[in-house]
């Protein structure tokens, strides 16, 4: 920790008017405060004489319309105030209160701090409210309510990752907050863009009446949202970080992996298993061992002598195949991955001018910059060959970046230089964004060679804003029961910040998986966003099929619901397209008004319809589950109808987890095919759950070009009155849509 003196900003000396806002010069640094539009402000703070260059890989959105509000003042005391939020601003010291227009304090400056400087840190005293909660803040572990808990936002190649890490391979440093105010929720969403090492203690101190958020360098820059619901925040965050595009549809069907199958030949083994046992699957992975010595963008002419033969075989079998590309280049002259980005001067160096090298894989690697524009379109042409080929997405690895040196804490030394696009830097301000722009290097290389195609780019590292570019899985787990519970709360969380086609590894990553644990894993997988079994290869197979009869029909059971639910799954990712709607939910979203709902970590929505309750223990047969106030819920097996606000009972044999569905659903399903694209959606079967008003939404499209940002899509709203089906196409740009049929 530094030992320098935390100084406040403090007593404004004069304040000058901006386009959108006021600009504040103060005892001990500069104060920006900008609308971006209603119910959104950001505040910038340096020590510095003048703001630095206003750049950030997290902001999608720059432009925004002109926000009507007003500002009256009073003394040392200004108000500003707008339809969804009012600013008070004290100048003597400089001290900020957000409040709602009514008046009710959602968070303000801890008064004695407020926001100030530390030698080269940033940092931010906010006031801690009584029974205040925290969510968000990207992938973490530990509980899914961050109240009490402090850690780090620094991207960390951690394998033996545990409950009680800190830092893992994703830094989102956006949090929520969430409290009770006269009866009812309060919300408020804050956004620290800085790269840097950032930490958050949200309460872990002793007097628990504030909290702080800093960094080790660079500027205090923040983003408040006011809601004031949380689907306002989530909206107005993923206007201004950006939102994920429509993935292909084979990428919501069951994956498998393995570090590694080591042949083409044991590829084509595993893919005609899965098919010879009727186990659902769309995609198969090949991990570091179809390199040559780990070389990226090579294939190993021994064991994957023929990959355009590989691929056509996968492809009559249904299958798609997704390739590891990590970005650690063998430091070898001979090859030519190495040998071109030398010549061109596309890996990052020393301060003294030499390449940067670190043992990953391959050993002495050379690794590229990708905050340089020039390097990521260098580096996205390398994909080209294995999208010739008809690879059909690529899986980023090892991108936090990982290198194997524990003197620099197992990533690039601080003072490795990186182009920032134009802004030059060292790796303490790219560390975080390395992964985002390696995945957004990935992504656009795509696009380039298969302009119409939709990528599917999944990445272990990643900053704010990398739902733009790529899917995230939370990394390597173990075969554990505490880590499928821990699963449920990172990809809560990731969903809540902005992320929301995410999963972890089912089964586990790490150890030997036995056949209850992947049962169980499975089926609360099938319900996840993103659905992969992979394992690590000195662990037992992990396929289904390999841990007998019985667990091999569970699975398969388990995996057959997940593609019947496609249609409705589908649907769901199309609103996180349009509104940053996360697809998995925790229960308040859908229910804040329920304060229990809060409290429930065990549990999860899919979309605002299904209520997925998991089994993570061993040996448990039954299960309690909660079931919100404010509807009625029916059990999806028995069709048997529970009021809401209660615990009840529910069986859990090894044949299932209990799933409730919200009365008033209409539910679209389909019938499960061997993967997706094996039929098209001809029929869809449409499942009534009465309630007071029924309900269900269909969205439909080519399910693999971006021909739906042109309209070319169909969305139909459906009602269920008095015994019958009400169809109203919102919109009707996709045909044939598929025919409707009442299930039962």
């Amino acid at each position: 920790m530094s030992t320098q003196t935390f100084r406040s900003v403090g007593e404004v000396r004069s304040i000058r008017k901006n386009a959108d806002g006021w600009d504040f010069a103060c005892q001990g640094g500069l104060v920006r405060l900008t609308w971006l539009r209603d119910g959104l402000i950001r505040v910038r703070a340096t020590s510095a004489s003048e703001f630095g260059p206003d750049f950030s890989y997290a902001i999608a959105r720059r432009e925004w319309p002109r926000v009507k509000w007003t500002a009256k003042r009073a003394g040392s005391r200004w108000e500003w105030r707008s339809r969804r939020l009012t600013v008070v601003i004290e100048t003597n010291p400089l001290r900020l209160e957000f409040q709602t227009p009514a008046g009710e304090r959602l968070n303000r400056d801890e008064p004695e701090r407020g926001m100030g400087f530390e030698g080269p840190r940033c940092r931010t005293y906010r006031e801690l409210a009584d029974g205040e909660m925290f969510f968000g803040c990207g992938e973490k572990s530990g509980q899914f309510n961050k109240r009490g808990e402090a850690f780090a936002n620094w991207n960390t190649d951690n394998p033996a990752h545990t409950y009680l890490n800190g830092e893992l391979y994703v830094s989102i440093p956006f949090l929520i907050s969430a409290r009770w105010e006269n009866g009812r929720p309060q919300w408020y969403g804050l956004f620290f863009d800085n790269s840097h090492r950032t930490f958050f203690n949200l309460g872990r101190v002793t007097d628990e009446r504030h909290y702080f958020l800093e960094a080790d360098g660079g500027e205090l820059d923040y983003y408040f949202f006011a809601g004031p619901t949380l689907p306002e925040i989530l909206r107005d965050y993923t206007e201004l970080t950006g939102r994920m595009a429509m993935p292909p549809r084979w990428a919501l069907g069951y994956h498998q992996c393995r570090w590694s199958y080591m042949s083409a030949d044991e590829v084509l083994e595993v893919a005609e298993r899965l098919r010879s046992t009727e186990i659902p699957a769309d995609v198969i992975y090949c991990d570091i061992d179809y390199m040559d010595g780990y070389r990226v963008f090579t294939w190993n002419p021994k064991t994957f002598p023929k990959p355009v033969e590989l691929i056509r075989k996968l492809r009559k079998l249904g299958f798609k195949l997704v390739t590891i590309i990590d970005p650690g280049v063998k430091n070898d002259d001979h090859y030519v991955v190495c040998r071109e980005g030398k010549a061109n001067d596309m890996f990052v160096r020393r301060p003294d001018g030499q390449w940067f090298t670190g043992k990953v894989w391959p050993g002495e690697c050379v690794f590229p910059d990708f905050t340089s524009p020039r390097v990521r379109a260098w580096w996205g042409e390398q994909h080209r060959e294995f999208i010739e080929l008809g690879v059909a997405g690529f899986w980023n690895d090892m991108n936090e970046p990982a290198v194997w040196d524990p003197q620099s804490g197992g990533t690039m030394p601080a003072e490795v230089l990186h182009e920032y696009d134009g802004l030059w830097t060292n790796h303490r301000r790219a560390h975080n964004v390395y992964g985002l722009t390696m995945a957004r290097a990935c992504r656009e290389g795509w696009q380039r060679y298969r302009p119409n195609e939709r990528p599917f780019i999944i990445t272990r590292s990643a900053y704010a804003g990398i739902q733009r570019y790529a899917m995230v899985w939370t990394g390597d787990n173990h075969s554990a029961w505490e880590q499928l519970e821990l699963s449920i709360r990172q990809c809560l969380n990731l969903s809540l910040s902005g992320v929301p086609f995410c999963g972890p590894d089912v089964g586990g990553f790490s150890w030997d998986c036995t056949g209850e644990l992947l049962v169980r894993w499975t089926q609360a997988g099938a319900y996840f966003p993103f659905f992969r079994n992979h394992t690590a290869w000195d662990t037992r197979r992990q396929e289904p099929y390999t841990f007998g009869p019985e667990v091999e029909r569970l699975c398969r059971e388990a995996i057959r619901g997940r593609y019947a639910l496609l249609p409705y799954l589908y649907t769901q990712f199309f609103d996180a397209v349009q509104s940053g709607t996360p697809i998995m939910r925790p229960l308040f979203w859908e229910f804040p008004d329920d304060p229990h709902t809060y409290a429930v970590d065990d549990e999860f929505l899919l979309g605002p319809s299904l209520l997925v309750a998991p089994v993570l223990k061993r040996g448990q047969r039954q299960r309690a589950v909660y079931l919100p106030a404010g509807s009625d819920w029916y059990d999806y097996r028995t069709r048997t109808r529970f009021t809401g606000g209660q615990f009840v009972g529910a069986a859990a044999p090894m044949d299932f987890i209990p799933v409730f569905v919200r009365a008033g659903t209409i539910l679209p399903t389909c019938q499960p095919t061997l993967y997706v694209g094996e039929k098209p959606w001809r029929e869809i079967e449409l499942e009534i759950f009465p309630g007071p008003k029924t309900i269900g939404w269909l969205y439909e499209d080519d399910g693999h070009s971006f021909d739906y940002e042109k309209g070319q899509y169909t969305l139909t709203r459906l009602r269920w009155e008095d015994g019958d089906l009400k169809v109203e196409r919102v919109k009707d740009g996709f045909g044939p849509s598929a025919r409707l049929r009442v299930k039962g």
